[in-house]
């Protein structure tokens, strides 16, 4: 499995990688809707700063103040917290929405994004604490909630961190629906799975894989904007979705290397070098669990990995200089 920081570093090449390549291709769209009227004035970045301080402030103060409360108020209270924290997050949303200026646009996109997780915690103390549903119901409740929502404001606001709710959302369902998928019916609330049933990690990582891909297709065709924000996020679904299960099956090491490769060698055509990145540190990660569980008992497969690599770097270094000596560059 993937470890959390190599998920950081995936995500960080991922999405500053996309947003830079977007940018230089001109893919970057800026609506009035999204980021305010061309040519008006922006505010510098000391009093962006200090508006988002304002809302770190804001969170702390109320998260540190109702923590002292928490266990007092009841569950029911604890559920009304947080669907007024979205509805608070919500109405801060529209008022400073109403300023056409890029910086407070993106501090709306921050409040509703907000709203939206308000709105998921409400949804899951509702359920889980108050009626007691199972995790599973309880999951798909959530993440049909925050789709829901965090769908109805995208279409409102078509911005990255609306963007990443309503992915979110999806991916929670998804993980609900396997959940009740892989347990029988009438034998408790986390049985073991029948025998024809599948396990729950393959019923996750296969849903999730096909989704991911799914995702990012939908991004490359416009459907689901900013482009910068979904590709990323479905290439990278995509890519780490197969490693939830190979302990189980080793067949679903195939699936995680072919789809590394299959985004190397997109890149190449798209001149996509971000994507070139995260395929190669996929690649790299599951063919060390290949070699560590398969090979681990012998030197020879190693070895002729490693002498494989060797070459091909070689080969690598002599056609790009071979490139540069049919092609030289002529001075200005």
């Amino acid at each position: 499995m993937f470890f959390l920081m190599e998920l950081v570093v995936l995500a960080a090449v991922g999405f500053g990688g996309f947003y830079y390549w977007a940018q230089q291709r001109g893919l970057l769209t800026t609506g009035q809707a999204a980021e305010g009227e061309p040519g008006t004035q922006r505010i510098s970045l000391v009093t962006e700063a200090a508006a988002y301080a304002g809302v770190i402030l804001l969170l702390v103060g109320g998260v540190t103040a109702i923590s002292q409360r928490w266990n007092d108020i009841g569950r029911g209270g604890q559920g009304g917290v947080f669907a007024a924290a979205a509805v608070f997050f919500f109405l801060v949303g529209i008022i400073v929405r109403q300023v056409r200026e890029p910086a407070i646009q993106r501090l709306a996109g921050v409040a509703w994004f907000l709203s939206v997780a308000g709105a998921g915690g409400a949804v899951w103390l509702a359920l889980y604490h108050v009626h007691g549903t199972t995790d599973a119901v309880t999951a798909v409740a959530v993440g049909a909630g925050v789709t829901l929502y965090a769908a109805a404001l995208w279409l409102i606001r078509r911005s990255a961190l609306q963007n990443l709710a309503l992915f979110a959302g999806l991916v929670i369902t998804i993980v609900g629906i396997a959940g009740i998928i892989t347990v029988p019916a009438g034998t408790g609330p986390a049985p073991a799975p029948a025998p024809n049933l599948p396990t729950p990690l393959l019923a996750i990582a296969l849903p999730l894989w096909v989704f991911g891909l799914a995702w990012a297709g939908l991004g490359w065709r416009r459907y689901v904007g900013p482009l910068w924000v979904t590709i990323p996020s479905g290439v990278i679904l995509a890519l780490i979705a197969p490693s939830f299960a190979p302990g189980h099956y080793g067949w679903m090491y195939v699936i995680g290397i072919a789809t590394a490769a299959a985004a190397m060698a997109a890149s190449v055509p798209l001149r996509n070098t971000p994507l070139l990145a995260l395929g190669a540190l996929a690649m790299f990660g599951y063919l060390t669990a290949v070699a560590a569980r398969y090979l681990h008992q012998s030197l020879g497969g190693p070895s002729a990995l490693a002498i494989t690599g060797v070459l091909i770097i070689g080969l690598a270094v002599v056609s790009a200089r071979l490139m540069r000596a049919a092609h030289p560059v002529t001075p200005s």
